[in-house]
């Protein structure tokens, strides 16, 4: 039985799946290069892929790594089917994922400082923690939180990006059904503002899927309001969050 035909768009996600894990292993074992990566992953399997160029297409993003490829990057590094299907810092899974996943990747809604917690730390207090804000609130703590960084000159995590994008997603969807009292614009911003900082365009660079993400994003980063000053943002804010004054 035929394969179904991916479409373009999917091809080019896979793309940068693959993009993504190629480079992330490539930095985790010190190779350089596609033909550097080879011989090391050579070395350790007794395999013959420097000579063949196999992982060439897959580090340029020009084709997704097949399940068999995925077997045995995983010999390199257990974490590669986890980093190809939710990207780092569970980025795809904001762009790509279902919809009903996208609340887990919201920290904020246990606590504001959510978002630059190690994942060790993170998961303790996820695991500990009985309430949660509701999704307002917890956007608009988050924009607040923000800002509130923004001010004093503190630059954003990548965590940031992540959560900016799976809080505009659900933002998107929910008032596609009921009005919310509050638009999506805090959050688009917060978005361009993550892919403007310098430390997150360059991670995204390494990892070979910059203009990638931007391409994904060009509609959220386009929005009406998302060049909108800070202190625009403020007095919105000002009537969502008490500690505003």
């Amino acid at each position: 039985m035929a394969r179904p035909t991916r479409s373009e768009t999917e091809r080019r996600r896979d793309g940068m799946r693959a993009a993504a894990v190629m480079h992330e292993l490539a930095l985790r074992v010190g190779a350089e290069n596609p033909h550097q990566f080879a011989g090391y992953f050579d070395r350790l399997t007794m395999m013959t892929t420097q000579a063949t160029g196999k992982w060439r297409l897959n580090f340029s993003g020009d084709k997704a790594l097949s399940a068999q490829q995925l077997y045995l990057l995983a010999r390199v590094d257990a974490d590669v089917v986890h980093l190809h299907q939710n990207g780092p810092d569970d980025l795809w899974r904001a762009m790509w994922g279902d919809v009903h996943m996208l609340w887990q990747l919201c920290r904020t809604r246990l606590i504001s400082a959510g978002p630059v917690l190690d994942d060790r730390i993170w998961e303790k207090i996820e695991n500990g923690c009985g309430s949660e804000r509701d999704f307002l609130l917890t956007m608009a703590e988050f924009e607040g939180e923000f800002l509130l960084a923004e001010f004093y000159g503190v630059t954003p995590v990548f965590r940031h990006l992540t959560e900016s994008i799976a809080l505009y997603r659900l933002h998107r969807e929910m008032s596609a059904i009921i009005p919310l009292g509050m638009d999506g614009a805090g959050v688009a911003r917060c978005v361009r503002l993550c892919l403007e900082e310098k430390t997150i365009a360059e991670k995204l660079q390494r990892l070979g899927v910059l203009d990638g993400v931007w391409e994904e994003l060009a509609a959220v980063v386009g929005m009406q309001g998302e060049r909108m000053l800070a202190e625009d943002r403020w007095d919105i804010l000002a009537s969502k969050l008490d500690w505003i004054g």
